[in-house]
């Protein structure tokens, strides 16, 4: 889990930005710095770098998009929130986030000349973001309870699962701006208000004249500013990163390659050894054959074991031309006259048969002696040496001995 740097940009009225390292937990490495955006830049070497816009410029809505819009979702978006907002839509660029159950997406949009320019200082520091969210996006959702920020002349408003909402509220306006994010339901809103000690000091009358208001208010100063707090709620918050589409941070390979040079290396040497593993079994198995042709050879012919060729090759030869010196001698040609031989006799059965020496002896069964000898003499009229040797009655059929050369009868 990697270290963050938490860049707060400057404001349109400020020059200064605010930064702050946090652990992956969300808790302060170092205090919060202020100052030109070049500095930071010592703390993030080894960090990733999250910037964070003021809420007053991020619009935070909720759409709802055909089912199943899949990659063309960023492509609808623009065309759901087109009626919500007064300025062009083209010149708005639309961050996607998650979708709840009952099919609402989180959308963010900010004005592309504004994001554009925040970009180019990051890049004029030499500063790589990871993350550009809203800072409102970093406000925590407190089960039964309304959370709100107030700082720097604006108040930012979170009330159960309702877009955030960001206010102006100047001195002399809080309880307008609250009237305004409450709506009807500030009679009944318990509010959790967050604000800097400074901004306290300053208009403790009027945070306090809303008091009634309300069904209760509670009060938490942060004496460090808003920047450690709202940083604390990186690892949970899930902010919809305003780095999509063209705007996407290009891949670093080397920070990528140093991260994962050891799973690399290690996967390379398991792939090496698998296939020194298969070269070794490649090798035995190939040495193995040839130990076993050699056997073979040895025991069909000794000449063999001197010969070229594999033994499979050279017993496929021999097979060939067996076969064709054999002519009408051998084993499937007396078969082939047999099966045709019997075909013409319904109910004859074959057997028993051998094959020695160029001869079948065949053991027929037929169902009487002229059903016999009518497969003998059409063994004989196929240009077969056939002899009926004996033959018996054998319950209801009968039953003979016939041996079967080639040749003519």
């Amino acid at each position: 889990m990697a270290e963050w740097l938490i860049v707060r940009m400057p404001r349109a009225s400020q020059t200064a930005a605010a930064w702050l390292a946090v652990d992956a937990t969300g808790l302060p490495l170092t205090s919060v710095q202020e100052g030109p955006l070049e500095r930071a830049v010592t703390e993030a070497a080894g960090r990733r770098v999250a910037a964070v816009l003021s809420a007053a410029d991020v619009l935070c809505l909720e759409v709802e998009l055909p089912p199943r819009a899949g990659a063309r979702a960023a492509e609808l978006a623009p065309f759901a929130i087109e009626e919500r907002i007064a300025a062009d839509i083209e010149a708005q660029h639309c961050a996607l986030g998650a979708t709840d159950a009952a099919g609402r997406t989180r959308v963010a949009v900010v004005a592309r000349a504004l994001l554009e320019h925040c970009l180019a200082q990051l890049s004029a520091a030499g500063l790589k973001p990871d993350l550009l969210c809203s800072e409102a996006e970093l406000l925590p959702r407190s089960p039964g309870y309304a959370v709100a920020l107030l700082d720097d002349d604006a108040l930012t408003f979170s009330s159960g699962e309702a877009p955030v909402l960001n206010v102006s509220a100047p001195p002399g306006g809080f309880a307008g701006a609250l009237a305004i994010a409450c709506g009807e339901a500030a009679a009944t809103t318990e509010l959790l208000l967050y604000t800097t000690s400074a901004e306290w000091q300053r208009r403790s009358a009027e945070i306090e004249s809303v008091r009634g208001r309300l069904a209760s208010l509670k009060l938490q100063l942060l004496g460090s500013g808003a920047l450690p707090w709202l940083a604390a709620q990186l690892p949970s918050a899930a902010p919809i990163n305003l780095l999509q589409a063209s705007y996407a941070p290009r891949g670093n390979f080397m920070a990528h390659w140093q991260r994962w040079r050891i799973a690399a290396a290690l996967a390379a040497a398991l792939l090496l050894l698998h296939l020194g593993a298969q070269a070794w079994s490649l090798w035995r198995l190939t040495r193995a054959e040839h130990e076993v042709d050699g056997l073979i050879a040895e025991l069909v012919d000794p000449k063999w074991s001197s010969g070229s060729g594999s033994i499979r090759e050279r017993v496929e030869q021999a097979l060939v031309d067996t076969e064709g010196r054999s002519g009408r001698s051998g084993l499937l040609p007396a078969l082939q006259v047999l099966a045709q031989a019997m075909s013409a006799v319904p109910g004859s059965r074959l057997q028993a048969l051998s094959f020695r020496d160029g001869a079948l002896q065949l053991k027929v069964r037929a169902g009487d002696a002229q059903s016999l000898d009518r497969i003998n003499q059409s063994l004989r009229a196929a240009g077969w040496q056939a002899e009926l040797v004996s033959g018996a009655p054998a319950g209801d059929a009968f039953e003979g001995n016939v041996q079967l050369r080639a040749g003519a009868s």
